[in-house]
């Protein structure tokens, strides 16, 4: 069987290799910050991911091709050719691409249910009081049970990576670097410079805490203390 000659090739831009892993790094904060209590920080990660995730959602229409939606959300003939085939992409499969949209849409709707929401006790979302009681109790519930199923919706992809990672399939370091082994008439795809994402999440944050810092960050300060006193 004649071997199919591969050549690395750069399929994914920074700024979608910067919102994977900084997306990693916040759910786990925000988990942990919840756990603790620290509500204060618990808002400032949720309002960095926020922006970061804004900023992804931007860049899906405007950015790199294989950051673009319509570059890597498949339709139902694409995935069945995929499942068929397993034909080599560059930049996201199919499979991927639909974890990837499902993440997505979670956690926004977990930061948008966190608007709504309040500890009964120092803190509450800036919609709380704007809401009726009927849908800040739904979003409540929502919140918890909502980021239990990203958390296992993370496990999931997680092992998926590692599976495809254990095969050949260099999902993981393709995720770090940026490069991907594909068949030598692959065309590479069309890459932007990634300043823009960065400038976009700075503007997304800057709007919320211009919309809420004032009070983030009172809660914010108290939580280091707290955390500086154990």
């Amino acid at each position: 069987m004649q071997q199919i000659q591969s050549t690395p090739v750069q399929i994914f831009d920074l700024a979608v290799r910067l919102f994977h892993w900084f997306q990693v790094v916040l759910l786990a904060g925000l988990w942990y910050s919840a756990e603790q209590e620290w509500y204060g920080l618990h808002q400032l990660l949720a309002y960095t991911l926020a922006s970061l995730l804004g900023a992804r959602l931007i860049w899906g229409l405007v950015g790199s091709e294989t950051a673009r939606f319509r570059h890597f959300v498949p339709s139902l003939n694409q995935l069945r050719h995929y499942l068929a085939n397993k034909t080599p992409v560059a930049g996201h499969n199919p499979l991927s691409a639909l974890m990837i949209v499902a993440l997505m849409l979670l956690v926004a709707l977990q930061f948008t249910s966190g608007l709504m929401t309040t500890d009964e006790v120092m803190t509450e979302g800036p919609l709380y009081s704007l809401v009726p009681d009927w849908l800040s109790g739904l979003a409540g519930s929502w919140h918890e049970l909502g980021f239990n199923l990203l958390l296992g919706l993370v496990a999931i992809h997680v092992l998926a990576a590692l599976w495809h990672q254990l095969r050949g399939d260099k999902v993981i370091g393709a995720m770090w670097h940026g490069r991907k082994a594909l068949p030598e008439q692959t065309v590479a795809p069309r890459l932007l410079g990634s300043l823009k994402y960065l400038l976009l999440v700075l503007i997304l944050f800057c709007g919320l805490m211009g919309w809420q810092g004032s009070a983030v960050w009172p809660q914010f300060l108290a939580d280091l203390q707290s955390i500086q006193a154990l």
